[in-house]
């Protein structure tokens, strides 16, 4: 980027956008589901680091190439806050901003405020909060990805870290999970009837099976790459410094295995009577499983040699299957038929018609009810409590309801949020009404384009990580949108 003029490296941006935006691989003819982890300048740790360009390593280092990072970043944003051709916010790549103490000052001001004019706009980007001290910053790498996990390596964890930091031997950072496992928190109150102990085992036992499908899925895995059936994970990249291969583009050995969690609001709810906002004993029993799970964890990596992460699940459709299984379950029937949110009756009668995709759910791992009439600073308050006992990432919503928020007041709170609070990767999210008959996208959620009066419209809102058209949520989902609480900045 050095010597290129601003123009152009905004149009390497929009290049990048829309080549994330028009390559439809995945199946069912998704995009590339990618993120992009942006801080508006070299972060500290990198800044004496030799740098990669060009088949060489070095002799310049990353901060020397500081005006080039704020250029980008600010082209970045511009090509955001604009959008495609039809003025839509751009699905992917998600922007991960990073939130760090060396580029949260106020010479950075003008430069986070155009981050919050996109967010007040589309609502689309997140933000990776590394103030809080759990998060262990200048310590290591660490980021989140997907729509809540959360990687982190540091010296401590990794023996080759720095060999790694300075790209020795082609040696790289490729942190990431071999596998989710998703635990229904509701089934396991529902079997534990309120005992605390029963709660534990139940919880314990699970984690062992979550184990076991750790251990076939590793050796499916091992198969996999034995017959270079995975090339692109598998290739050998060539060091720069040798000529030679380096080390291979993913590392297997470093990834770990993660158990996610849905449904403690419901779980909560069920054992003590409360939902996670109605009483205060809602929120301490979750928090004692979540102890006690972590405590299990560490049992478990010391007798499996395995790396093990306790992390919200995001939950698309796993959080109405749960809800459905044990809507469907005798046993359980009851229980789902009293906790359950969205529309039951409705979901029962489509049942009896065969039909599987209907409109209960429970909520997301340790998220407070979004119907909860609950202001924000309130919400918060309850789900910060989480966010350092999650150690594979969690994830804050803050659903907004005004037409057109004003950028320096969500910076404002982003600030607050950042410094005052333990919540470690949040979003803002903006309903959009988007018309494909006159092509006007505009704020909140209408039946009918406030421009040209056409009813054929469609909504866009963020499903539970990412971007997309509500009409491709499933049934639960979209009564989540119906139900969500949102508030003003």
């Amino acid at each position: 980027m050095r010597g290129v003029s601003y123009e152009r490296i905004k149009q390497l941006m929009q290049m990048m956008f829309f080549e994330y935006t028009q390559a439809y691989v995945a199946r069912g003819g998704q995009l590339v589901f990618s993120n992009i982890q942006v801080q508006p300048g070299v972060p500290e740790l990198w800044r004496k680091v030799p740098a990669i360009m060009q088949g060489k390593i070095g002799p310049e280092l990353y901060g020397d190439f500081e005006d080039e990072v704020q250029m980008m970043f600010k082209a970045l944003y511009d090509v955001a806050l604009k959008g495609d051709f039809r003025g839509k916010p751009f699905n992917f790549p998600k922007l991960e901003n990073s939130l760090s103490p060396e580029f949260f000052k106020p010479e950075y001001d003008e430069v986070w405020l155009d981050v919050h004019r996109v967010v007040a706009k589309y609502g689309a980007p997140y933000f990776d909060n590394l103030l809080p001290p759990y998060r262990g910053y200048g310590k290591g790498v660490s980021c989140y990805q997907c729509c809540a996990y959360c990687f982190v390596e540091t010296p401590e964890s990794s023996a080759d870290f720095y060999d790694k930091l300075n790209f020795v031997d082609g040696k790289h950072f490729t942190m990431g999970s071999w596998q989710v496992v998703s635990l229904n928190l509701p089934r396991i109150a529902y079997k534990a009837n309120g005992n605390d102990t029963a709660l534990f085992e139940e919880a314990r036992r699970l984690m062992d099976l979550s184990v076991d499908i750790f251990r076939m899925k590793r050796k499916w895995m091992d198969l996999i790459r034995r017959r270079n059936r995975i090339p692109f994970a598998t290739q050998r990249p060539i060091d720069p410094r040798t000529g030679g291969k380096g080390q291979p583009a993913v590392d297997f050995d470093g990834l770990v295995n993660t158990i996610g969690l849905v449904g403690g609001n419901e779980m909560a709810q069920w054992h003590t009577g409360y939902q996670l906002h109605e009483n205060p004993e809602a929120v301490k029993i979750l928090v004692k499983l979540i102890l006690e799970m972590q405590k299990y964890k560490k049992e478990l990596e010391s007798r499996t040699g395995g790396k093990l992460a306790l992390a919200r699940t995001p939950a698309e459709s796993t959080a109405q299957r749960f809800a459905v299984a044990d809507l469907l379950t005798p046993a359980y029937h009851d229980n789902a038929q009293k906790l359950a949110k969205g529309d039951l009756g409705k979901a029962e009668h489509m049942l009896i018609e065969g039909e599987k995709d209907v409109p209960i759910y429970y909520n997301n791992g340790t998220h407070v009810y979004v119907g909860a009439n609950v202001g924000l600073l309130d919400r918060i308050e309850i789900e910060q409590k989480f966010f350092p006992l999650l150690n594979g990432g969690n994830m804050f919503h803050a659903w907004l309801g005004e037409a057109h928020p004003d950028p320096e007041a969500l910076y404002k709170l982003t600030k607050r949020i950042a410094t005052q609070t333990q919540v470690g990767y949040y979003a803002y999210t903006r309903d959009l009404t988007i018309c494909n008959s006159c092509g006007t996208v505009s704020p909140l959620i209408s039946k009918l384009c406030p421009n040209c009066g056409s009813d054929n419209v469609e909504w866009w809102s963020r499903v539970t990580g990412y971007y997309q058209a509500v009409s491709g949520w499933n049934e639960a989902k979209k009564r989540e949108l119906q139900d969500r609480f949102r508030v003003t900045a």
